[in-house]
């Protein structure tokens, strides 16, 4: 609960320590340093995701891979990555989304090196007033690889799911 309640700080609160260190170690508007902030604003989720998704597994069919004489390398290899690749897979999937539609720490990092798309959108807001069909474009332009990646990994993460290793 602990890993989770970190998300619940307003990202504001702690933009200027961040800022700071970025600006210290040379990681403003790079895509090192903009990699490493979308990382590490998503691990409690990825943990939290992770965890329950692995408590989940019957602890019968490690307990039957021991048996059979496994060790434990051989145990987290063939038994319990193959039936945690669907868990694997949503949890990367969701936090790509994630990552991919943060724009408040994309737009106070970058500048123009390492600027995504979310900048890229945001810089259509001008004191002249909003430029829609620019707007409308750039943001089909963001949509269109999640929706296109989600389309497509939509069949094998079903699929994983539904094949139960206990029958």
């Amino acid at each position: 609960m602990w890993m989770l309640s970190t998300k619940m700080l307003p990202p504001v609160g702690v933009l200027v320590p961040i800022y700071l260190i970025f600006r210290d170690y040379g990681l403003l508007d790079t895509r090192i340093g903009l990699t490493v902030v979308l990382m590490l604003i998503n691990l409690p989720i990825i943990i939290w995701m992770l965890y329950t998704y692995f408590k989940e597994i019957p602890g019968e069919i490690l307990e039957a891979a021991r048996m059979d004489g496994a060790s434990l390398k051989e145990e987290v290899l063939y038994v319990l990555t193959p039936m945690a690749i669907p868990g694997m897979a949503s949890t990367v999937l969701l936090n790509v989304i994630l990552a991919w539609n943060e724009a408040f720490w994309t737009i106070n990092l970058t500048a123009a090196n390492a600027a995504p798309l979310t900048a890229f959108i945001a810089s259509y807001s001008s004191p002249e007033g909003l430029f829609y069909a620019k707007l409308s474009a750039a943001s089909i332009m963001a949509i269109a690889p999640i929706l296109i990646m989600g389309w497509f990994s939509q069949k094998q993460l079903v699929r994983g799911l539904t094949f139960g290793a206990v029958k």
